[in-house]
């Protein structure tokens, strides 16, 4: 603590206060009944120090040019707090010089089971620099132990303040309580538990994008289906079903990626919510495959799957209406998606997708149409996808006619090759 900040709250308590602190220092400090006994002790005080004559501000007194941290500091972290409380320091300020303490207890013994960094040579600004080969992983039981004293380290703050510590500490700084956003849904006993497992999980995923060098490809990402399953088995055991339901709606990669593909759609939450489900069974329809498992579905299988998946249409357009899901089903087009993004209104997606149809139904018209030469038929398609790209740039922008065509407007290409510049 500021040395000018402890003489200010001298001032503010009183002489009293004063007084009572350095009685305190000759006592034999009685822990106070409340006070959970613990075997940690604190880091070796701070030097001593004296605040200068004159200070501007300062009431400059005998007392406190006597004072001394040793008047406070004890090395066990309990009658620390005790001191500090009855010196008179803010109880929001007795949490962060307690909290600063065991932080930088257990910060060293952190940073000895992380391994180190690699060295980067800054001179080479042409090399590639891959951000999972910039450090070894820890190993299994790095993390571990990593865990442990992570565990160790919050069981102390709970011993001494209570167990809502963290929650009170956030305040005290006006943070946002992550644990209370992420799993307050889940009852107060479990949340630690489930977010251990969460932990573990992660640190596994992350081993695995390590030794793919961030690359994942079909065996990347079957090991990661593997690591999630595993875990969220695990949640399985401790959670209802209602609770399971609602974290794989908030953390599950499928709902993560569903965030991402519904940017343009805009859900609500009970949109959101027959989405998850629909896009659930659909998976559960056509899990993934071994990546070295050849065998196709039969015919028969594939009618199953076409019957069933009809069924899931079926309930979702009943569940969010027929204009949602189809709305729901074009934003799902890479290009379409984009368009909405970057600022195209939804009428002119819509308006767009009907000129396709319409346009390619004409050129299968005449794609069909034996009457005509090749000479005639070229003519036509190319007619075709004149008036259509008409049509385009009247409901576009410059820019996102460039836009579509790039990442959306293959078929037109299909109707007819485009115009050679004159």
């Amino acid at each position: 603590m500021n040395l000018r900040l402890l003489v200010l709250l001298v001032c503010l308590a009183g002489n009293v206060l004063l007084a009572k602190a350095v009685l305190r220092h000759g006592s034999s400090h009685p822990r106070a009944e409340n006070s959970t006994p613990t075997t940690a002790t604190a880091p070796d005080p701070l030097p001593t120090d004296h605040s200068p004559a004159g200070t501007p501000g300062v009431v400059d007194t005998p007392a406190v040019r006597e004072f001394q941290w040793s008047q406070i500091y004890a090395p066990d972290f309990a009658i620390y707090i005790e001191q500090l409380r009855g010196f008179g320091t803010p109880e929001p300020k007795v949490r962060e010089i307690i909290f600063g303490a065991i932080e930088s207890m257990y910060r060293p013994k952190r940073g000895a089971l992380r391994p180190p960094v690699k060295k980067v040579d800054d001179t080479k600004f042409w090399a590639h620099r891959n951000f999972f080969r910039s450090g070894q992983q820890p190993t299994k039981e790095q993390q571990a132990q990593l865990r442990a004293l992570q565990k160790e380290e919050k069981d102390l703050l709970k011993s001494l303040f209570g167990p809502d510590i963290q929650e009170q500490m956030l305040k005290d700084s006006g943070g946002i309580n992550r644990m209370e956003k992420q799993y307050g849904f889940i009852p107060k006993e479990l949340r630690e538990q489930v977010r251990d497992i969460d932990q573990q999980m992660n640190e596994e995923k992350q081993g695995i994008y390590a030794a793919n060098d961030g690359y994942m490809d079909q065996y990347g990402q079957e090991d990661l289906r593997k690591v999630e399953k595993k875990y969220h088995d695990e949640l399985a055991k401790i959670l209802a079903p209602e609770q399971l339901l609602e974290w794989d709606l908030r953390h599950s990669d499928g709902a993560n990626q569903l965030k991402n593909d519904l940017s343009a759609f805009d859900p609500n939450e009970d949109e959101f919510r027959a989405l998850f489900k629909y896009k659930q069974a659909l998976a559960d329809l056509d899990p993934p495959h071994d990546p070295d498992d050849e065998t196709s579905p039969t015919a028969e299988q594939r009618k199953v799957l076409q019957d069933k998946q009809k069924a899931l249409d079926a309930e979702l357009a009943q569940t969010v209406g027929t204009n949602r899901v189809s709305e729901y089903k074009l934003e799902q087009d890479y290009g379409y998606r984009n368009l909405i993004e970057s600022g195209a209104p939804k009428a002119s997606v819509f308006a767009l997708e009907d000129m396709k149809k319409q346009a390619q139904d004409a050129a299968d018209k005449i794609r069909k149409d034996q009457s005509l030469t090749s000479d005639q038929r070229d003519a036509a398609l190319a007619a075709i996808r004149a008036e259509t790209q008409t049509g385009i740039n009247g409901l576009l922008t410059e820019k996102q006619v460039k836009q579509y065509v790039n990442q959306g407007g293959w078929w037109l290409n299909n109707l007819a090759p485009a115009p050679k510049p004159q």
